[in-house]
């Protein structure tokens, strides 16, 4: 059997063959200086010349063979403990899905995919510009690559695509019920949080159960999805919140709303004042803010290096909404958030500027305008 040459052997045996020549050539008899120098020179340019070969060698097929690996590990997904994803991103249709164990190729000619966020067992896989659905343990194709447009598995059910009709399947491909909607362009959102999904017609919103029932008509300028499963609503720039149920918690009454996941829901009132309520809609507290503030103003008096002196006012602002409001030391609140800025310019008597207009007004520590 032929014996196989590494790139480490054939370094040794030719510079040992070198050494060998360079032995020689100083070993030679009656070899006069001149000569010998001219061999030595030679000798030097060879082994020059062959450790910039052996560099470049190393360069081409080592290095580079390293950073390919390191480049090509950046590009694979771990779809699950035996099967990875390749990302050839910059050749369209060259990604591929393989066993991680044998290397072999599973599903090639892949676009992209899309894994879903809860870990759901179905990936979307985007080949020949069709969508299907493979498993990302066992990389079989479950469902097959024949829509057009499709989302990703949640809660157990997904959005799919059929030319302009967008419909939702089980995890067999069979629709969980019979309702079929016209895709709407520039949505992007046809999934199911819970038991409930936002659909839109005709530039509408409403609020689909999973029986294909109507929760709420799509007759809303707005309804999408929030923490905890629940439902932002907008009407006429009004805001309110659908619980995890279907029904409103939070009427549809308000400048804003924040739904929470781990601490309720902050209301936002036309004033910009603020409460929190927990996620059935009860109020937690009356009065919240985001921050609060000292208020100082100048007094007649100077320190060593000639600045005018400042005093803390008795008086402190507090920030909501990014708004501002006065609120005194014991915490209760003297006027709604209702001003872009709030200065004090001397004891009880603060400047606050009108955020619509940039225009200020005086008012005293009572809230209370003092320059009509």
């Amino acid at each position: 059997m032929k014996k196989k040459i590494t790139f480490k052997m054939w370094l040794s045996v030719f510079f040992g063959g070198i050494w060998q020549f360079i032995r020689n050539i100083f070993s030679w008899k009656n070899k006069t200086p001149f000569w010998r120098v001219i061999w030595a020179t030679i000798t030097v340019c060879i082994v020059a010349f062959t450790s910039m070969l052996g560099y470049a060698f190393y360069d081409e097929f080592m290095r580079h063979k390293s950073y390919r690996s390191s480049w090509e590990d950046r590009y694979d997904s771990n779809l699950s403990p035996n099967f990875k994803y390749r990302n050839n991103g910059y050749n369209e249709g060259k990604s591929y899905i393989y066993d991680s164990r044998t290397k072999a190729k599973i599903i090639k000619d892949i676009d992209w995919i899309a894994v879903p966020e809860d870990g759901d067992s179905l990936i979307i896989v985007a080949k020949d510009g069709k969508r299907g659905f493979v498993n990302r343990y066992t990389a079989e194709t479950v469902i097959p690559f024949k829509y057009d447009a499709a989302w990703s598995f949640t809660d157990g059910v997904a959005g799919v695509c059929e030319g302009d009709s967008v419909y939702f399947i089980d995890h067999s491909g069979k629709p969980i019920h019979n309702r079929k909607f016209a895709k709407e362009r520039g949505y992007d959102r046809y999934v199911y949080h819970g038991n409930y999904a936002a659909i839109p017609v005709n530039g509408k919103y409403g609020l689909l159960d999973r029986n294909g029932k109507w929760a709420f008509q799509p007759e809303h300028e707005d309804i999408h999805i929030g923490a905890k499963n629940m439902w932002y609503a907008m009407d006429n720039d009004k805001w309110g919140v659908i619980g995890a149920n279907g029904q409103f918690v939070i009427p549809m009454e308000y400048k804003n709303v924040f739904i929470h996941s781990d601490n309720g829901i902050t209301v936002v009132k036309d004033d910009n004042s603020q409460s929190r309520h927990d996620y059935d809609g009860a109020i937690l507290d009356d009065f919240v803010f985001d921050e609060v503030y000292h208020l100082a103003y100048y007094i007649n008096e100077f320190d060593e290096e000639g600045n005018q002196k400042k005093a803390v006012d008795n008086m402190m602002s507090y920030s909501a909404n990014n708004y501002y409001g006065l609120i005194n030391r014991a915490g209760v609140p003297v006027t709604p958030p209702l001003y872009s800025n709030i200065e004090s310019v001397a004891p009880g008597v603060y400047q606050c500027q009108i955020p619509e207009t940039g225009e200020c007004i005086m008012v005293n520590a009572k809230g209370e305008k003092i320059n009509e």
